[in-house]
């Protein structure tokens, strides 16, 4: 009865108790009756009903009695139902950030120096296909382009319909390119890389684009190269062309490539980075065929270089500069091609000579390319070597800007571009001028296709001779024609 009256007073409201002192203990009994323990504190002391003068025991732990309960905290009001705008804001916001790290990765690619390949590779980073040691990658780009101009009132008897025909040479359909790259690292210190393009089978010479094997005796900052690869000249042909945003390169690469200044060639190329940070200065230095072959070989038939910095994130600085030191005049007493016949030969026993004359080409360039813009400009001056085709001409130069801006508007990505380009191909004269406006659209799905529309307007100078002649060479050249073409092109990668 004593513990029934317990539980009970235990379960009623306490007043506050002043703790026990010295003086005046208050007894408590243990759970169960026992005794506490030799110096443990005693437990609180229960209230003493006022008509017994012997305190309750406490009561004694069962399962029956509830356990002790956790404060629950108040609930706070009730969610009401998702801001749709409040989502759409944040979600927007992740994806342009994540889309922002992506482009400035993507910018941010050839930073480092080495990495397998030299510049001029097609492809801005490794990629592609692993099997075993070997890696592969391919690129394709399929276009249509036609070719809009006044027609030739050139006064010379047949010209009119030849010139009236060359500026639109090239027009419809056209598998620009079909490259397959095949590399290999089978150590850090040895590479290998190959570039074919199946576009070209119609004319074998020009299937092999880059074949060239890489010792790194320090990677980075050491590098050796041998084989078939791009000459160190001028980002046009040194940047990734699977990146280029634009169907065309311009005029001003058709003339360095058919100079000879560059393009692809065959010879040995060394790298060095002195700097801890590889990507903070690079110099390149090789020795290449150029046009000293065969009876006139040499080790050192054209000489280039190149200085290349990237002192911050996204900023490119570069010169190069290529010498051919000798002219090569070959006699080619087996050649029996008609087209081959040159109009005022050195020696008319042998009216098939070739003549390349020795000269140099120079060139500067600056770079930029942060979250989704894109800058790029280039000054290139140099000699006319063509001795053939140049008609006078002794010296040429050139000057382009590009500008693009990726634009994301939800699933939507669209890259729109701009470009400028003059090129004089003949300094001494009051001709050669061509003034080149191009703006195209580019529309790109998960990195591996782009599908491109651009236009570009060409204003040629009265008497210009066409960069690339037909053969045989004419006495009188033919005069290149102001024209507007619209290209369309569709671009796949892996």
């Amino acid at each position: 009865m004593l513990a029934t009256i317990g539980v009970a007073r235990a379960q009623e409201p306490q007043p506050p108790q002043s703790p026990p002192t010295q003086d005046a203990p208050v007894p408590s009994a243990a759970p169960g009756g026992a005794t506490p323990a030799p110096g443990s504190e005693p437990p609180e002391a229960a209230p003493v009903p006022t008509n017994n003068a012997q305190a309750p025991a406490a009561p004694a732990p069962s399962s029956e009695q509830p356990a002790a309960v956790p404060p629950v905290p108040q609930a706070g009001p009730e969610p009401g139902p998702p801001n749709k705008k409040t989502k759409h804001r944040k979600d927007k916001n992740i994806a342009g950030a994540a889309a922002a790290e992506t482009d400035e990765a993507k910018a941010d690619t050839t930073d480092d120096v080495g990495g397998g390949r030299f510049a001029g590779d097609a492809f801005d980073d490794g990629g592609g296909y692993q099997l075993g040691q070997l890696n592969f990658r391919t690129l394709l780009q399929v276009q249509y382009r036609q070719t809009f101009a006044n027609p030739s009132h050139s006064a010379i008897p047949g010209y009119a319909v030849r010139e009236d025909v060359l500026v639109k040479d090239g027009d419809g359909y056209d598998l620009q390119r079909f490259f397959l790259r095949i590399g290999s690292d089978p150590v850090p210190q040895i590479g290998f890389n190959a570039i074919l393009d199946f576009a070209k089978l119609s004319n074998p010479q020009n299937v092999l684009k880059q074949a060239y094997v890489t010792v790194r005796p320090a990677p980075k900052h050491v590098e050796v190269a041998a084989g078939v690869m791009k000459l160190p000249y001028s980002t046009m042909e040194l940047d990734p062309i699977a990146r280029f945003e634009l169907s065309d390169l311009g005029s001003t690469d058709d003339l360095i490539k058919n100079l000879g200044f560059g393009g692809r060639d065959v010879g040995a190329e060394l790298m060095v980075a002195p700097l801890p940070k590889p990507k903070l200065l690079s110099i390149s230095l090789g020795a290449f065929a150029g046009h000293a072959k065969d009876e006139h070989a040499s080790p050192a038939g054209a000489l280039g270089g190149r200085l290349e910095s990237k002192p911050f994130k996204g900023l490119r600085l570069g010169v190069d500069a290529v010498l051919m030191p000798t002219s090569n005049y070959y006699k080619e007493p087996f050649d029996t091609s008609k087209k081959d016949v040159v109009l005022l030969p050195t020696d008319p026993a042998y009216p098939r000579e070739k003549r390349w004359a020795s000269g140099k080409a120079i060139s500067a360039d600056v770079s930029f390319a942060r979250g989704h813009f894109t800058f790029r400009t280039e000054g290139l001056l140099g000699d006319r070597i063509d001795v053939e085709t140049r008609y006078d001409a002794r010296t040429w130069w050139a000057l382009w800007a590009l500008m693009a801006y990726d634009v994301h508007a939800g699933w939507l990505r669209v890259t729109p571009v701009v470009r400028a380009e003059w090129l004089d191909s003949d300094r001494q004269h009051g001709t050669g001028g061509r003034r080149e406006l191009s703006g195209g659209l580019a529309f790109p799905y998960k990195k591996h296709l782009r599908l491109l529309f651009d236009v570009r307007r060409t204003d040629v100078q009265a008497g210009t001779p066409v960069l690339d002649s037909p053969k045989p060479i004419p006495l009188v050249p033919y005069s290149d024609i102001s024209n507007t073409r619209i290209s369309v092109q569709l671009q796949a990668e892996i």
